[in-house]
């Protein structure tokens, strides 16, 4: 009994100690992971394969671009070759302009209606008519009548009468269709109330003498 209580203090006097666990070590990822993730943080991304297929060079222009291109360069010509035309037809007539008054103070008109008059209308025209011939290489220009033929004031003053007259004549004759179209459909009607009002007048007797026998 006395070895049971020695037993019991002993028990009492030396505890158990814990059994020492072992201790987890951190987990470390590989240097190259870290490497990697670094580079994915900073820098740009890497071009994926369509960017690289689709490049970095000129666009090649589309119908668009070339149709406005086209319709800008041919307004440009059409600008300068109209400014060409009016430069030299402004040069030459002011060229003319001067031979003329230089001619004039040199040699004096002829009196109106003499032969030296009619010769000298008729080198007028000639030289009219070679500078249209010039000007006409460059542009269509319109030649009045008168230019050509050398018409003096008598001639268009009667063919402007010819032509009022003309003119004057077709108005009448306008005139006058008018009139026998208003008289024709006029007599029509007059006709159509004639034969109604005759009809009027054949029922009327014949209710009076179905009345009055």
């Amino acid at each position: 009994m006395l070895k049971t209580a020695q037993e019991t203090a002993q028990s009492f006097q030396q505890p158990t100690s814990p059994k020492p666990t072992k201790r987890a070590s951190p987990a470390y990822k590989p240097k190259e992971d870290a490497s990697d993730q670094s580079d994915d943080d900073f820098g740009p991304a890497p071009p994926t394969a369509g960017e690289q297929r689709k490049g970095h060079g000129p666009t090649v222009p589309g119908f668009d671009d070339l149709a406005y291109r086209n319709e800008m360069r041919d307004e440009d010509r059409a600008r300068d070759r109209s400014n060409y035309v009016d430069d030299i037809r402004h040069e030459r007539k002011t060229d003319r302009k001067a031979q003329k008054e230089q001619l004039d103070e040199l040699v004096p008109r002829a009196d109106p209606g003499s032969r030296e008059r009619q010769l000298e209308k008729k080198r007028e025209v000639t030289s009219t008519l070679q500078s249209f011939r010039d000007a006409k290489e460059s542009g269509d220009v319109e030649v009045p009548e008168s230019d050509l033929m050398g018409d003096d004031g008598i001639d268009l003053y009667k063919r402007k009468k010819k032509e009022e007259e003309r003119k004057k004549s077709e108005r009448e004759i306008r005139r006058e269709e008018i009139s026998r179209a208003r008289d024709a459909e006029r007599n029509e009607r007059l006709a159509e109330r004639r034969e109604k009002e005759g009809k009027t007048m054949e029922f009327l007797r014949q209710i009076a003498k179905e009345r009055f026998g």
